[in-house]
């Protein structure tokens, strides 16, 4: 099927309200014929006049789209933009991050290989200081451990565990024969999709260039999330454990820490009460996922909430009871 694609790589770009550093990102590729650079817009209601202004610059270097549906989020335009691709292999970046000096003779290196998957170390900085962040850490220990020791279980967890799509190069089939989409969702978009093309990538390799660069705000740290917001992502986090439940053994979803503590970890933060961390607990306990694994009890600020939460032992399992 590899001979129908017209380029080797096509990367995939949804945007919304950040054109400057939209154009940062365009001017870190390399635009040549062997890479197709699309963008799709996601509606942005600032900065319209600086888009339109890029669109007229970079006419035939980059292709531009309007996400004209119904449904709003990065996960839509990403469809959208899979629906004109056609290259070979696919990378998706985030509009406000941007690639290394010299990514594509990094990655040129893979378009003749046999890989399903290939993992690059990332990096990240503070936009508005140019400091070194934190964000990319999870990603480069996944990616460090299965390099040092390549055992099953690493291997599980960088193919199954980093749900972002970004600094990976995927093989374009992948997607296509397995018929694989970003669900169409605000929040948390990205994880079925990269669960399943882990899942469905037969070889993979993990190495230690770098060719990506995540950025962040200083003040997404603090970000509040309402509980809307935050039953989506529930939604979208119990799908995949449903998915992988029915692929994996329990032993191999725990090791990849799809429990329901991080999930918890995530609703103590934002403090959204007793009744909805018992809520949430159930939910899991329905679908007779472990409510943790022991090695992920070192978080002390979920310490309290155990505490003051009645468990039931079961199969050697924990679950939550609200009497």
């Amino acid at each position: 099927m590899e001979n129908q694609y017209k380029r080797n790589l096509s990367i995939i770009i949804p945007h919304y309200n950040t054109p400057d550093l939209l154009e940062k990102l365009i001017k870190s590729i390399p635009h040549i014929n062997d890479i197709q650079i699309i963008v799709i817009d996601d509606n942005s209601i600032s900065g319209v006049e600086k888009l339109s202004e890029l669109q007229n610059k970079y006419c035939s270097q980059v292709e531009f789209y309007k996400n004209n549906t119904t449904k709003k989020g990065a996960g839509t335009c990403r469809n959208i933009g899979l629906k004109y691709a056609e290259g070979k292999w696919i990378l998706f970046a985030d509009a406000d991050d941007y690639y290394v000096e010299g990514m594509y003779h990094v990655v040129s290196k893979y378009f003749d290989s046999d890989y399903d998957e290939v993992f690059f170390t990332p990096t990240s900085i503070y936009l508005d200081s140019g400091a070194p962040s934190n964000r990319h850490y999870e990603m480069a220990m996944h990616i460090n451990n299965y390099i040092e020791n390549p055992t099953r279980e690493n291997l599980l967890k960088l193919k199954i565990s980093l749900s972002t799509p970004c600094s990976k190069l995927i093989r374009h089939d992948i997607i296509k024969n397995h018929q694989i989409r970003f669900d169409e969702v605000l929040y948390f978009n990205d994880m079925m999709f990269s669960v399943k093309v882990g899942h469905y990538s037969q070889k993979v390799i993990a190495v230690k260039d770098v060719i990506y660069c995540i950025t962040r705000n200083k003040g997404s740290l603090t970000t509040h999330v309402g509980w809307d917001a935050y039953e989506i992502r529930l939604k979208e986090y119990l799908k995949v454990c449903e998915f992988l439940l029915k692929r994996y053994s329990r032993k191999d979803v725990k090791s990849m820490h799809y429990t329901s503590l991080g999930m918890l970890y995530r609703a103590i933060q934002q403090h959204y009460g007793l009744k909805r961390y018992v809520y949430i607990l159930n939910l899991f306990c329905k679908m007779k996922i472990p409510l943790f694994s022991r090695n992920q009890l070192y978080a002390k600020s979920m310490l309290p909430i155990i505490k003051n939460v009645k468990y039931q032992r079961l199969d050697n399992k924990y679950y939550i009871s609200d009497k």
